[in-house]
Formats: C-alpha cells, sequence, structure tokens
C-alpha cells in the first residue's frame, strides 16, 4: 500500500495512500478528504475484545477501533488517520474505511447517514429505507436494471439545510447475495466477493452514474405486505419522521453517539425532510416474483406523483 490515489465520492475529493477502486478516481486536488497512515492510540483493555468507539464533542473527533482491523482516528470531517492491524487484508481495511469510518466523517460535515439505497428517476434521487435484509439494494438494482441510474447502495447521505434537502451520489457498485443476481439474470461465479466473509458479490453499476448531487423526490420505508400484489401507502407525519429515525445509519452499528443519533440536530434533520419530501410505505413480499410487479408500481406512482 504505497503512493497517492485520487477520488471523487459524496461530493468531495478523497486524498488516500490506500487504493480505493470501488471509487471514481478524481484529479488530485488536495481533496476536501484526507486519509494517511499514522498513530493512533489503542482503545482500553476492557474494549479489546469487541469494537470500539469514542467520540469526543465538541471536538469533532472520534476514535474507533476494531480487532484485527485496527485503529482508526475520524477528526474535524476531513481527515482520517488509519492504524491496520498487521494482519489485516487490505481489502478488509477498504471494507471499515469505506464503511463506518467514512460514514461518521460524514456526519461530522453535519449531514443526515439513513440506512437506505437510492436511484435516479427523471433526474431526482429516490430512497428506499430499510434494516439491514429487507431489500433495499434489491430493490436499486431491480430499478437499475430497467435503466435507472444508482446513486447510493446501504448508505444515503443527504445534506439538510434551508434548501430543499439533496442527497449526495457515492460510488458505482451494489451489493448483491447470490440469489438476488441469479432473479436478475447475473452469474454471481463471475462477480467478485464484497466481503472475504460473506457471499455477497461486489457488481459495478457505472450507467447513468454521475457524481452530481440530486433532490430527492421520495423515500419508500420497505415493509412487509401480504401474499397480494405491492401497494404504496403515504406515511403520516409522525410515521415518517419516526422511520427516518429508527432507519439513520448507526443506530443498529453501535455508533449512536458518533452518528448523532438522539440528538437535537438529528432530530431537526429528520423532521425537516418530512416536511420537503413525501415518505411513503411500500409494502410486499420479499419474493423475486414479487420484483417485476413492485418495479412497474413505483415507476406508475413516480409518473402519478407529478
Amino acid at each position: 500500500m504505497s503512493g497517492t490515489f485520487s477520488y471523487l465520492a459524496y461530493g468531495l475529493g478523497i486524498e488516500t495512500p490506500i487504493p480505493l477502486p470501488e471509487l471514481v478516481a478524481g484529479e488530485e486536488t488536495g481533496g476536501e478528504i484526507r486519509i494517511n497512515f499514522g498513530h493512533v492510540d489503542q482503545p482500553p483493555s476492557e474494549a479489546l475484545d469487541k469494537g470500539w468507539d469514542c467520540f469526543s464533542p465538541p471536538l469533532k473527533e472520534d476514535c474507533l477501533f476494531w480487532p484485527g482491523v485496527g485503529s482508526f482516528l475520524v477528526r474535524e470531517g476531513k481527515d482520517i488517520i488509519v492504524d491496520p492491524s498487521p494482519t489485516v487484508d487490505e481489502k478488509m481495511l477498504r471494507l471499515f474505511v469505506l464503511g463506518p469510518v467514512l460514514a461518521i466523517l460524514l456526519r461530522q460535515r453535519g449531514n443526515l447517514l439513513l440506512h437506505a439505497s437510492a436511484v435516479t428517476v427523471a433526474d431526482e434521487a429516490v430512497l428506499f429505507l430499510g434494516s439491514s435484509g429487507w431489500g433495499k439494494s434489491t430493490t436499486a438494482a431491480a430499478l437499475h436494471a430497467r435503466g435507472h441510474g444508482l446513486v447510493s447502495d446501504d448508505v444515503a447521505v443527504l445534506q439538510v439545510g434551508e434548501s430543499c434537502p439533496i442527497v449526495f451520489p457515492s460510488f458505482p457498485q451494489l451489493k448483491l447475495w447470490p440469489e438476488v443476481l441469479l432473479a436478475l439474470g447475473d452469474d454471481p461465479e463471475k462477480l467478485p466477493q464484497w466481503n472475504p466473509h460473506l457471499e455477497k458479490r461486489a457488481r459495478t453499476a457505472e450507467h447513468n452514474f454521475s457524481p452530481t448531487p440530486l433532490s430527492i423526490r421520495r423515500i419508500y420505508v420497505l415493509d412487509e405486505g401480504n401474499d397480494n400484489a405491492p401497494e404504496i401507502l403515504l406515511l403520516r407525519p409522525q410515521e415518517a419522521f419516526l422511520r427516518l429515525v429508527r432507519h439513520t445509519y448507526g443506530s443498529d452499528y453501535g455508533l449512536q453517539p458518533a452518528m448523532g443519533v438522539g440528538s437535537d440536530s438529528h432530530f431537526r434533520q429528520c423532521a425537516s425532510i418530512v416536511n420537503e419530501v413525501t415518505v411513503c410505505s411500500l409494502r410486499r413480499q420479499k419474493s423475486f416474483s414479487q420484483l417485476p410487479d413492485m418495479v412497474r408500481l413505483i415507476e406508475k406512482d413516480l409518473s402519478q406523483s407529478r
């Protein structure tokens, strides 16, 4: 791991000594985000056998540790110091840098992160919100197969301010289980594993991918339906707010303090989105046979909401 690499992700330039081939290559500009190797203090002895996070408000500084992976210092929304374990595999190190470590940096910059996948429909973003295993990536992949561009897989990074909320595209990759790929007509054996410990595969999704931030058209919360056809129901503002809070990234990863989950600013951001964006429940069976009907229903719903 040597040299310097330049990438674009989430609307930001990234300069790093770690190759991150999942990202879109960018020109060497100094980068709003800088990743470097360096020493990071180890956690207390009682935390050595598990993941560890030390949040230090108002300094905007977080220390993280995972056994066998390494320690990380995230500072002021722009610097990441990586102190890798001597035995860590480079691919595994990338997973953590591009996952929770980068997520905390983006939160330090004031963004709201939702556990969601997103695609483009008519130059606007459509988000699919849900817990792990509820089909966010599958839904995004099915719409991507219909010609819609991918915005982000699994984590959606939103900027919420005085204007309408926007979402920043991440990188053109979907993480899919082999059975999902087979249902979509792909051969999982021809795709690399996303994580050495999981059967999920990494599939590039460069068609119609653009790093330009997008306004948010609609948010669908994935819910379980009955055996009938999928349906879409408008959520009341209070229920929509609770769903956004529940599915904020980090709420189920033990990173609540670092991600600001439950803070006043977090609640204000979720309330602002509910006031600006329509939030619906997308009820369906987690069945591949319902995928075509679900995609057509989403496209019809969006066409009728103009």
